[in-house]
C-alpha cells in the first residue's frame, strides 16, 4: 500500500518532554488558575450533560470572547486551538496548487499544514535583524492567494506595527491576510477591530498564552460575518468539547484577574530581557543580542544555542533551541533566578 508523500515525509511535532525543574520552553503563562476559580469551574462542569454533544457554535465561549475584546460575536469562530483553525482555513479557503506566503523564521506548523493541503509555500526570509521587509512581503503577496504570519512573532518576539499590517492588507487586496495574534495581549498593535473594514483579513487569537488555558485548547478566528459563516460551515460540527467551552467561558469573564496576570507577565518579561541584555554586554563573544520582546518570551541570538541549550537541559531547565538562538519564556521570579544563575555558570568559563 502506497501512502501519499505529503504524509510519509512528515515528522511528528517534537516538543520537549520529560520532567524539568524549570519549564520555559512552551511560552505558557506561569499563572495557574486560583483555587476559588477552579472550584467555580468544577461546579459548572458538574452541571454538564456528558451524554450530549457540545454546542457546535460554542455560543457561550464565543460571547465571552467577544465581550472580552469588545467585538461582535457574529464575527467569531471557535476552534480546538488556533492550529485547528489554521488547518481548516488552508484546507478550505484555499485550493490545491494555490500559493501561500509565509515568513521565516516563524511558527513552523504553517508550512506543515500547507503541505498537507497541497498548497505551494512561498517563503519570505526576514532581514538579519529578524524584522520583516514589508516591501518584499507585499510584493510576494501580490502574486499569491494568501499569507499567514504571527504578530508578534513566535519565535523572534518582535512585532509588526499596525500601520504596516494595514499597508499590506490594502496593497494586496486579492490576497487573504491571516494574522496570528496569539501574543497580542502582550502588545497593543492589534488589527482585530478591522475585520469588518477589510474583506481579505482574518485574525487569530488563542486562550493558551495570556489567558493561561493551554490545557483547554481553545482558539478563535475573527473575520467579517460572511467569512465567519463559511468557516463555521467548514469546520467539524462538534470541534470544541463542552468542558473546554465551559472552562474558557468562565475564565474569560474574569477580566480583572486576566489583566492583572497579563500585566505581571509583561513585567517579568521585561525583567528577563534586562537581565539577559546584561549578559549580552558581558559575554559579547557568546551572546550576539537579545531582541526587545513584544511577547511573554525573549529570543537570544547566539551561535552557541545548541551548547547552551544542552547544558541548561542537564541542569533541569527547559528552553527552546533554534539554529541561531534560544527562545526563553518568562517564568516566575524563582524560575528566572534559577535560569539566570545557570546561564551565568555556563557562560563564565568561556
Amino acid at each position: 500500500m502506497k501512502l501519499p508523500d505529503k504524509l510519509v515525509k512528515l515528522k511528528p511535532y517534537d516538543p520537549i518532554t520529560g520532567s524539568y525543574a524549570v519549564r520555559l520552553d512552551a511560552n505558557e503563562s506561569f499563572f495557574d488558575l486560583p483555587q476559588v476559580l477552579k472550584s467555580k469551574i468544577a461546579d459548572q462542569i458538574e452541571q454538564l450533560s456528558f451524554n450530549r454533544y457540545p454546542d457546535p457554535i460554542a455560543t457561550e465561549v464565543v460571547n465571552a470572547f467577544a465581550a472580552h475584546y469588545q467585538i461582535s460575536p457574529d464575527c467569531v469562530t471557535a476552534g480546538n486551538g488556533s492550529d485547528e483553525i489554521i488547518t481548516v482555513l488552508l484546507g478550505t479557503f484555499m485550493e490545491k496548487g494555490q500559493k501561500l506566503v509565509t515568513v521565516s523564521p516563524d511558527f513552523s506548523m504553517y508550512g506543515v499544514y500547507a503541505a498537507l493541503a497541497e498548497i505551494e509555500v512561498v517563503t519570505v526570509k526576514k532581514e538579519d535583524n529578524l524584522q520583516i521587509d514589508m516591501n518584499k512581503l507585499i510584493a510576494a503577496c501580490q502574486q499569491a492567494n494568501a499569507v499567514v504570519f504571527s504578530n508578534p512573532c513566535n519565535p523572534t518576539s518582535l512585532g509588526v506595527p499596525r500601520s504596516d499590517i494595514i499597508r499590506l492588507i490594502e496593497s494586496a487586496p486579492d490576497c487573504l491576510v491571516i494574522v496570528d495574534e496569539a501574543y497580542m495581549d502582550f502588545w497593543d498593535e492589534t488589527v482585530l477591530d478591522l475585520v469588518n473594514q477589510y474583506e481579505n483579513l482574518i485574525v487569530l487569537r488563542t486562550c493558551s498564552k495570556a489567558i493561561g488555558l493551554a490545557a483547554a485548547r481553545m482558539g478563535f478566528a475573527v473575520a467579517d460575518t460572511y467569512k465567519t459563516n463559511l468557516l463555521r460551515a467548514a469546520k467539524s460540527p462538534y470541534n470544541c468539547d463542552s468542558i473546554s467551552q465551559k472552562i474558557c467561558a468562565t475564565v474569560l469573564q474574569e477580566r480583572t484577574l486576566l489583566q492583572r496576570c497579563c500585566d505581571e507577565i509583561i513585567v517579568h518579561t521585561q525583567q528577563l530581557y534586562a537581565r539577559i541584555s546584561e549578559l549580552v554586554r558581558r559575554y559579547p563573544d557568546l551572546l550576539e543580542c537579545v531582541y526587545p520582546p513584544r511577547t511573554n518570551f525573549v529570543f537570544v541570538k547566539t551561535a552557541y544555542a545548541r551548547e547552551i541549550f544542552e547544558q541548561l537541559e542537564q541542569a533541569g531547565i527547559a528552553v527552546r533551541c533554534f539554529p541561531n538562538g534560544l527562545r526563553i519564556c518568562a517564568g516566575t521570579r524563582r524560575e528566572q533566578t534559577i535560569l539566570l544563575s545557570e546561564l551565568e555558570r555556563i557562560l563564565m568559563p568561556y
